[in-house]
Parts: C-alpha cells; structure tokens; sequence
C-alpha cells in the first residue's frame, strides 16, 4: 500500500467508487493484522471527527470510512 492517493478518492459521479470500498477493507485488514493493541479487537479510527484517537472495531471503522472520510494527514 504504497500509494494512499485513492483515500481521497472516496467518490465518483457522486457514488463510492469501488477502488475506495475495496481499498478501504485492505486497509483496515492491514491495520489489524500490524497493530498488536488489536488483542482487544479495536484499532484507531482514521475518520475525521475520531482523529486515530478512539478506538473502535474492524466494522465500525470501515462503516466510518465508506460514510464519511479518512484525515487530510495522520497524527501518531
């Protein structure tokens, strides 16, 4: 996952655009398998509003994502 430019890429003809929908589980699914807080099965949300500060689950995360949008640039 090298390039991150479809993160913001999120809609076309005001659709989802599939490159989105399916880059954004890759993502999560990464994110999990790296991160070793998962043993609680919560990750850092990078919607928004949730700044990677809160913690939610692999689903709510990707509900975030689709609804919403990823942070113009992360924070640690």
């Amino acid at each position: 996952m090298d390039d991150l430019s479809w993160m913001y890429r999120r809609l076309m003809d005001n659709r989802l655009h599939l490159e989105y929908i399916v880059d954004v589980r890759r993502f999560i699914n990464f994110a999990f398998l790296i991160d070793k807080k998962c043993i609680t099965g919560k990750n850092k949300c990078p919607y928004m509003r949730c700044k990677n500060k809160k913690f939610l689950k692999e689903d709510d995360i990707y509900k975030h994502q689709l609804n919403k949008a990823f942070l113009l640039c992360f924070e640690n």
